[in-house]
């Protein structure tokens, strides 16, 4: 699988995406992502950063952890991340990932249709979020 280069607009964070998948349009803050050879469900990334705020990464997954009984530790790539999944209003299960470093924090979520479930094209696709999760970067100049 061949992957390009994905750069915020402000440039800060960049990842690897797959040749096929493409940005489309979210709410504002928020970049998402959708694989347009066959759809597989919509990933949607939230990036934050605080100034004077060495290690807030690590008390907002904390957090995260201790409030949220469905939220289990992972690492996401090198970063600590807490990780749970709930059924949406809809046919919808999604996934999602608090992770980060230091004064950065990525909201990550991975909506999939319920059918989608318990395939192989699912599992190999949630791997790929994994992966380009797993490579987001910080870009400081």
């Amino acid at each position: 699988m061949n992957y390009w280069k994905f750069t915020s607009a402000a440039g800060w964070f960049s990842t690897l995406l797959p040749d096929n998948w493409s940005e489309y349009d979210d709410d504002e803050g928020t970049y998402a992502f959708f694989n347009t050879d066959k759809w597989s469900g919509n990933l949607r990334i939230t990036p934050n950063k605080w100034e004077n705020s060495p290690d807030i990464a690590s008390a907002i997954i904390t957090g995260e952890l201790k409030s949220n009984p469905q939220a289990v530790a992972t690492k996401i790539g090198n970063w600590d991340a807490a990780f749970y999944s709930q059924k949406g209003s809809d046919d919808t299960l999604n996934y999602f990932w608090t992770t980060g470093t230091q004064n950065f924090i990525f909201i990550c979520s991975f909506s999939v249709n319920i059918a989608f479930l318990g395939t192989d094209a699912h599992d190999k696709e949630l791997c790929v979020v994994e992966k380009i999760l797993g490579n987001i970067e910080i870009n400081l100049d």
